[in-house]
């Protein structure tokens, strides 16, 4: 995160605190607290512990899922250096790409992407996040493997771009998962610690936060708030890419980066498949019943694998009929306009 020459007398927008003493301030975007629900059908059909889904694809911003949460902490962070650019990298289908273009265009400001593809160009079809990226007026310019590995350099070089057209760029690395981002996400275990009592959750048991893990924010987010609720959450990051090792790293990074470094959490990298972005009949299957028992659309590269995975899990015994796993639904539907899923409809 670094802002490039800021503008004195940014600051603008409705800034609040949220959280405990010492919490960084953010621009009021999302529609919170997301709701709690009890998913029975998905219960009684998968034959495991009872189910909890915790709805952040109903933040209610732009449809912007998790990733609405981090980036209210980074807007407020941007006006208040006066950048005028949000710039950030992520897939052609990324939902915190989505998520930062959508949220640029509602706070006054402008997105400037750094988008991986499998040739480091456009995609041939305009659809899914790509598409709502286009729409909400962010500028992309797309990098190959090799280059998505000098993102951090690539990102730099665009702000010192904007920096000489007298511009300001605040820069976010993947997923927003940064200091900020793991503060937003700390806060995001609080609300739901709120709610569990409420939600019938019993709190003589551990209860399991099960979610999609990537760039790591979300999970290093959890595992603080769960350290400091003084509640017994387990909290699990299914990968979608990455390998348990690349997570644990990155992860253990963010926790020391935010002063806990001894937060407890699990990643389970055995239910990558294919990789990240690419999917197989098998996990589209287990996405297709889910939203039918549900009524929920699930994103094919985060939420649908993550899903998957503790489908697998729930077959293989981990959890006793009385335990209680919350799956935190982090929202990108849109990307399942992206994928075919004919040979499983």
């Amino acid at each position: 995160m670094q802002a490039r020459r800021p503008r004195a007398g940014g600051h603008t927008g409705d800034m609040n605190k949220l959280g405990r003493d010492g919490s960084p301030q953010r621009m009021a975007l999302a529609q919170l607290p997301t709701p709690l629900e009890f998913a029975d059908r998905l219960t009684d059909a998968w034959g495991g512990p009872r189910v909890w889904i915790k709805r952040d694809d109903l933040t209610g911003f732009g449809l912007s899922g998790n990733k609405v949460r981090k980036l209210e902490y980074h807007v407020a962070a941007a006006k208040a250096a006066g950048c005028d650019t949000l710039v950030t990298c992520g897939a052609v289908q990324s939902n915190h790409c989505r998520a930062t273009a959508i949220v640029a265009a509602r706070a006054g400001l402008n997105a400037l992407l750094l988008l991986r593809s499998s040739r480091g160009m456009a995609p041939d079809e305009v659809v899914g996040n790509h598409f709502l990226q286009r729409l909400a007026g962010a500028e992309v310019r797309f990098v190959d493997r090799d280059g998505w590995n000098r993102r951090a350099e690539l990102m730099e070089a665009m702000a010192d771009e904007l920096a000489d057209a007298g511009r300001s760029g605040w820069i976010m690395p993947a997923g927003a998962s940064d200091r900020l981002g793991v503060a937003s996400f700390e806060a995001a275990l609080w609300e739901l610690d709120d709610q569990a009592d409420a939600a019938g959750l019993r709190s003589d048991r551990a209860v399991t936060v099960w979610h999609a893990s990537s760039s790591g924010g979300t999970t290093a987010g959890l595992a603080m708030g769960a350290a400091s609720s003084g509640r017994d959450w387990t909290i699990v990051g299914s990968s979608v890419g990455e390998t348990r090792a690349e997570l644990h790293e990155v992860v253990d990074e963010l926790l020391v980066e935010s002063g806990s470094a001894d937060a407890p959490y699990e990643i389970l990298d055995e239910y990558v498949g294919l990789g990240y972005g690419k999917t197989t009949d098998e996990e589209l299957a287990v996405q297709v019943q889910a939203t039918r028992l549900t009524g929920q659309v699930w994103d094919p590269t985060y939420t649908g694998k993550a899903l998957y995975a503790l489908k697998r899990e729930i077959d293989a015994g981990r959890f006793a009929a009385d335990d209680h796993v919350v799956f935190w639904h982090t929202g990108g539907g849109f990307a399942a306009f992206a994928h075919d899923y004919s040979a499983v409809l």
